[in-house]
This record gives structure tokens, sequence and C-alpha cells, in this order.
């Protein structure tokens, strides 16, 4: 499957499976998201890898089909700070230009800086924003964006 990143010709999912799997390498050794992670995945760490390059597979691919990433991320992890999406948006960087050629890592970077945006905004909305929201509805709001492809390029 080819994947629609910038109209990168080079990346394809098994060089997006190298990203997963060297990212899951780094946070594995992340002083941060080592622990968190280790309640959250336990040792399910083939199954997370899977998963979570379905999920940028169908974000890339603009399929809709990502498999409700968001939600289930707030789900298991809801200690989840602004520090640990910037952590996980640096690693996932440093991931994919260790792994691809640097427009294919530009264009997953910048694919994951719109995502952790939207996960940011989701996480710690405007305080001065008179339409207050649940953390669930504005989840919901956020898978919505993810499925239709909302400002991800």
């Amino acid at each position: 499957m080819q994947l629609v990143f910038s109209g990168s010709s080079c990346l394809d999912e098994d060089s997006l499976r190298d990203v997963v799997a060297t990212l899951c390498v780094r946070l594995c050794a992340h002083p941060r998201l080592r622990r968190p992670l280790d309640r959250v995945v336990g040792n399910r760490w083939l199954e997370f890898e899977h998963d979570l390059t379905h999920f940028i597979a169908a974000l890339g691919a603009r399929t809709g089909d990502h498999g409700g990433g968001l939600a289930a991320l707030f789900e298991a992890f809801p200690e989840l700070a602004p520090e640990h999406v910037a952590d996980a948006r640096d690693l996932f960087v440093e991931s994919a230009l260790a792994v691809l050629p640097l427009h294919a890592a530009a264009s997953l970077s910048d694919m994951a800086d719109r995502v952790c945006d939207l996960a940011l905004r989701t996480l710690c909305p405007q305080p001065d924003d008179p339409r207050a929201k649940s953390l669930s509805l504005r989840i919901n709001e956020a898978e919505e964006a993810l499925r239709i492809g909302a400002g991800l390029g």
C-alpha cells in the first residue's frame, strides 16, 4: 500500500514499520514515558507496534480507519500530560529522521505535529473558551477530525 504523505514516493508500509519499531525502542528508553507505557502496553509491544503502524498508515492514506487511536490513548493513559505528548512527538520525529530520507521524514513530522496539536487541544482546551466541553466530548470531536482528515494537510 502506498501512503499519501505529501506525495512521498518512498514511504511504504515496510518503512513505516521500521519507523515505528525504532520509535518503540526509543519510547522504552525514555525516562518520562517508559513507566507509563509499561503500564499501558505491558508485554504487548508487538500488538502496540502493529496498531500504531495501522493508525499512522490510515491517517496518511486518509482512509478514516485509524482505529480510534486518540480515544484509546486517553482511555489507557489517564495521566497523559502535555509534556508526554511533546516527548512522544519528538521521539517520533527523531525515529523518522533516523530511518527515512529527509523528505519522507518531513512528511511524517508534519503529520505528527498536526496530530499532536490536536491531542494537546483535546487535552488542554483554551481556558477562555465559552463553549467548554467535557474531555469525552473533546476526544470524540478529535476522533472525528482524524477520521475525516481535518487539519492533516
